[in-house]
């Protein structure tokens, strides 16, 4: 296997993390702001399209590029209805697909698979390692901690930040693991999520923490609109911009990027209990992950508005 070609930005994340050299093309275009942050051979691949968001794949660019496996990963559990898309992909394409389970829980189980089909399984293997470390080192911190001594977290979606997730929702994993209450009372939607909410929900819910989706414009508006200032996240100047180079930190697309957020979270909740120099921790990360020695400038610029500024 040489050509590979990974069907969004899920499945991107989890083979680039493993095998960058063995993208053939890319469902992501990368422009300069991803400079640095990705290897520059992946950055100047072709797309030949995405299934992630409303996007479409290009058939004929995948035959032309004569792709040999095609990458799949969902954003959660694998469902009948996942089997029977890629099986109709696989029958329309004439290349095989292999699906792989988006949560967290099953990095061992994913990249135990894809190691194995890739003849890469000592790589696979130390990256599960890797991760799982993470999140053990992570979960015992949290586990110290009461539920009703948690803090209360919201999380702001959209551009106005009055969409939001539930803390059943796939996509509140790493605030859950990290040892957050998420507060937010909304039904869990499927595809893109994102639960409309009113300004007076927000109001009585009244978080302890707003974290802001990566890539939102909504971070200025909460901090400086008249109508989020007596909210005690505001008021305590505990709202943070999650990071979102060259992959979000948390969520979107919920694949092996987030656990790097489980590090960022804990650190920002219990800073007393999790002191680590997340700059230095993040560098490792990225170097693991990414492929790429990012300097400690660059990665202050990554989490800009996403940190404590004291």
């Amino acid at each position: 296997l040489k050509r590979l070609y990974p069907t969004g930005s899920t499945g991107l994340i989890l083979l680039y993390s493993l095998a960058p050299d063995m993208m053939t093309a890319s469902p992501t275009t990368f422009d300069e702001k991803y400079e640095g942050y990705i290897l520059p051979e992946v950055m100047n691949l072709p797309n030949y399209g995405t299934q992630s968001g409303k996007g479409t794949l290009n058939y004929e660019a995948i035959k032309a590029g004569d792709v040999q496996l095609i990458i799949s990963a969902n954003t959660g559990k694998i469902t009948e209805s996942d089997i029977a898309e890629a099986d109709e992909m696989q029958s329309q394409l004439e290349i095989p697909v292999v699906l792989f389970s988006g949560e967290m829980d099953d990095v061992a189980e994913t990249y135990g698979l894809l190691g194995k089909i890739l003849g890469r399984e000592e790589d696979a293997q130390k990256l599960t390692e890797y991760c799982q470390e993470i999140v053990d080192t992570v979960t015992a911190v949290s586990a110290q901690i009461p539920m009703e001594e948690r803090p209360t977290l919201y999380y702001a979606e959209g551009a106005d930040g009055l969409a939001t997730e539930p803390a059943s929702s796939s996509r509140s994993v790493v605030f859950n693991k990290a040892g957050a209450r998420n507060i937010a009372e909304v039904e869990a939607l499927s595809g893109f999520g994102q639960a409309a909410v009113s300004m007076e929900q927000v109001l009585s819910w009244n978080p302890e923490v707003i974290i802001v989706q990566g890539g939102s414009e909504a971070y200025e508006t909460i901090i400086s609109d008249p109508t989020w200032a007596s909210i005690d996240a505001v008021r305590n100047g505990r709202v943070y911009k999650m990071p979102n180079l060259p992959f979000s930190w948390a969520d979107r697309p919920p694949s092996v990027n987030r656990f790097i957020g489980l590090h960022w979270m804990a650190n920002l909740l219990y800073p007393e209990l999790y002191d680590i120099d997340i700059v230095e921790v993040a560098q490792e990360y990225y170097k693991v992950m990414y492929h790429v020695d990012v300097t400690r400038e660059q990665m202050e610029a990554v989490l800009t508005d996403a940190v404590p500024n004291n």
